[in-house]
């Protein structure tokens, strides 16, 4: 046993760059890119600490989140420079997943935020203006090379692993890209910060999406945009009116909080109906699907399918061509969100940039909006992902 953990350990080793590189990190005033920051400023790399201003206030990542920033770089000794987003970061981000929500989607906005904002605006000023040569963030995941390959690989705190919010990354970023904590559990950073007396040590962690205060909630944030509008809760399977609800966009497909039905088991939201104003409740097994289509789908490294990743844009879009498909379909491990567990499924290339995913078993609550990702058969090498719909 001994021998194969240290045959996998050496398979995965986290690629570092030469130390000739000039390194920005995306810090957000939290501890995980602090220790990044700390680690790569230790090993000899020139580092410069960078943070985007994506909004004003919320008392988290664009306030406090810049201070600590600065903070610990000037701990670090390192540059530490802030970059006004907030207008795109509003464009590309915020202004989408209100409309997702208004169209009966559920947004992802932290996978669209590392395509546009980190691997993108961010990376593109780190680049042009900072004359770095790579950058890093906080992720807990590994990157392997082989060759001229990078791979995306899931890291040492399967706990923590965050492979499933880079599909969306391409060969040309990943080849400038570090990412510190590969090897590390979420304990040993702390222990690290606590080591190094970084300011950021005992911080708490941060909510998913930025832009949504604790207090508010995301049903409390769309209320400022969208309005209410009375309609229908249906039973999917009778047709019967259940209750009344205040707007479409305060559900989800697998929610059961918030209906406000009193019935003989639990319900669940099953389908929301935009075009209709109607939210179809049912039971626990009527959110079971076996299949899904996915769109705007990146593989990262496997071309079996005959797609070929051509790269990435200056502002983070992806470009690639298809080939005629070597295969039908390829066999991968498969989830439908964060924090689920991979499930056997195999994928079919359709046209305009979409798949179709057809799983071995039943999965619960397939949600458009949500991302499909896919890995390898060992369940250790990310291969990409699709936003489902």
């Amino acid at each position: 046993m001994v021998v194969l953990e240290q045959i996998i350990k050496n398979e995965y080793a986290n690629h570092w760059p030469n130390l000739t590189s000039k390194v920005a990190v995306c810090m957000s005033g939290g501890v995980d890119s602090s220790v990044a920051a700390y680690l790569l400023t230790n090993k000899g790399y020139e580092t410069i600490g960078l943070t985007g201003w994506l909004i004003k206030g919320a008392g988290r990542c664009c306030d406090n989140g810049m201070v600590d920033a600065a903070k610990v770089s000037e701990e670090l000794n390192i540059q530490h420079i802030s970059k006004d987003l907030r207008i795109f970061f509003k464009q590309e981000i915020v202004d989408p997943f209100i409309a997702s929500y208004s169209i009966g989607s559920t947004p992802i906005p932290c996978i669209t935020c590392n395509n546009v904002i980190k691997w993108g605006s961010l990376m593109d000023y780190a680049f042009s203006e900072l004359g770095c040569t790579h950058i890093a963030t906080g992720h807990y995941a590994k990157i392997i090379r082989e060759g001229d390959l990078f791979k995306i690989v899931r890291s040492k705190d399967i706990k923590k692993d965050q492979t499933f919010m880079l599909w969306g990354l391409t060969q040309k970023v990943l080849s400038k890209t570090v990412f510190p904590l590969g090897e590390l559990t979420k304990e040993e950073v702390r222990e690290i910060a606590k080591e190094a007396n970084l300011i950021v040590a005992d911080k708490e962690e941060s909510q998913d999406i930025c832009f949504v205060s604790d207090k508010e909630g995301t049903q409390g944030f769309l209320s400022k945009f969208l309005d209410k509008k009375e309609g229908f809760i249906i039973e999917s399977k009778t047709g019967k009116v259940l209750g009344m609800h205040q707007g479409t966009q305060n559900y989800t497909i697998g929610q059961r909080k918030g209906l406000g039905i009193a019935y003989s088991e639990p319900l669940y939201v099953i389908e929301l109906d935009v075009e209709n104003n109607i939210v179809y409740a049912g039971t626990q097994e009527e959110l079971d699907g076996y299949e899904l289509i996915a769109k705007d789908v990146n593989f990262i490294v496997d071309d079996r399918l005959g797609t070929k990743n051509q790269g990435q844009s200056s502002h983070g879009s992806t470009s690639r061509s298809v080939v005629p498909c070597p295969m039908s379909y390829v066999r991968v491990m498969a989830k439908i969100r964060y924090n689920s567990k991979t499930s056997p499924a195999k994928v079919e290339l359709l046209s305009d940039n979409k798949v179709k995913v057809i799983f071995d078993k039943p999965q619960s609550a397939i949600t458009p909006g949500q991302a499909c990702v896919f890995y390898d058969e060992s369940d250790q090498i990310l291969l990409g992902g699709g936003w489902i719909c």
